[in-house]
């Protein structure tokens, strides 16, 4: 088979590889699409934690049951697919176990002709996408269902903030936000990007790049209750201009810079949680494409 080798930082290679035997409790999946996140690109460029190498890329992928090992379930073989994106996210439904990883590396990626998955890690491709379509949900998807869902408990009528509407975890977050009824305002420095949320269903938005921006977003919304924040502001104190009493802002990336300050009296005493999360369980995968295929 072919696969897209990572040799070494910034050297990537199309190789040809033995096709892979699924054994006990796996399966055989040939692969008919994959999708690239930014994990992919601090990986090729050497920035990624636990580089360990040589691998083959890609977490997201969608394609059809070959083959089964012994034990697997024979109704899995010959059916359309789409992969839970990481491993042995363990027993605690709330956080990852020590052992949790994403695929792509160390262990083999979806940037193949064919892989091999656990049976668990297998969910049943919705009709309704194609398998690229589907190829491009799990790791942006599953972020933005779990920061919404679990961490952010997000209810119809609230209203939600998501920054930096034009990254995929973003994109996701707007529609499965949309769904759940929530009110949604979204920041970019992309009047197009601004405009094109609007389209798919965002009450407003704001040009982050203006300074006063938090003061935009609260003549706007009237205040905001949740958060789904990928880039948060050096200064947080500056989400207090829109924040409600009693909102959570769920940070799942660091776009806006690595270290943020915060004056912790002023977040305590209107009762603000800050919350951290990525990725979710399999359970969660199962459970965001249910939600997906009813909406």
């Amino acid at each position: 088979m072919q696969a897209l080798v990572l040799t070494a930082a910034k050297q990537l290679e199309l190789q040809t590889r033995a096709r892979p035997v699924p054994g006990p409790g796996q399966a055989l999946v040939r692969l008919r699409a994959a999708a690239l996140n930014h994990r992919e690109l601090w990986i090729v460029k050497g920035m990624y934690p636990g580089m360990q190498l040589p691998c083959i890329l890609g977490a997201d992928g969608a394609g059809e049951v070959v083959a089964v090992g012994e034990g697997t379930d024979p109704a899995w073989a010959t059916k359309a697919v789409v992969l839970y994106p990481a491993l042995d996210w363990g027993d605690d439904y709330e956080v990852p176990g020590p052992r949790f990883r994403v695929r792509g590396m160390p262990d083999a990626g979806t940037l193949a002709e064919y892989t091999v998955v656990d049976e668990k890690y297998l969910v049943a491709k919705p009709d309704y996408l194609s398998f690229e379509q589907a190829a491009a949900v799990p790791v942006a998807g599953l972020t933005a269902w779990r920061a919404l869902t679990n961490y952010g408990s997000l209810l119809a009528g609230e209203k939600l903030l998501i920054t930096g509407i034009g990254g995929g975890v973003a994109q996701f977050g707007l529609r499965i936000a949309r769904a759940l009824g929530a009110e949604v305002y979204v920041t970019s420095s992309s009047p197009v990007k601004l405009a094109q949320a609007a389209e798919q269903g965002a009450a407003g938005g704001v040009n982050y790049r203006d300074a006063d921006w938090p003061a935009q977003l609260k003549a706007l919304s009237g205040g905001i209750d949740r958060v789904l924040d990928g880039a948060p502001l050096p200064a947080l104190d500056r989400y207090l201009k829109f924040l409600n009493t009693g909102a959570r802002v769920v940070f799942y990336g660091a776009t806006g810079g690595l270290k943020a300050e915060l004056t912790l009296p002023k977040f305590f005493l209107r009762y603000i949680s800050l919350v951290g999360s990525t990725m979710g369980s399999p359970g969660e995968f199962r459970a965001l494409l249910d939600f997906m295929e009813a909406h």
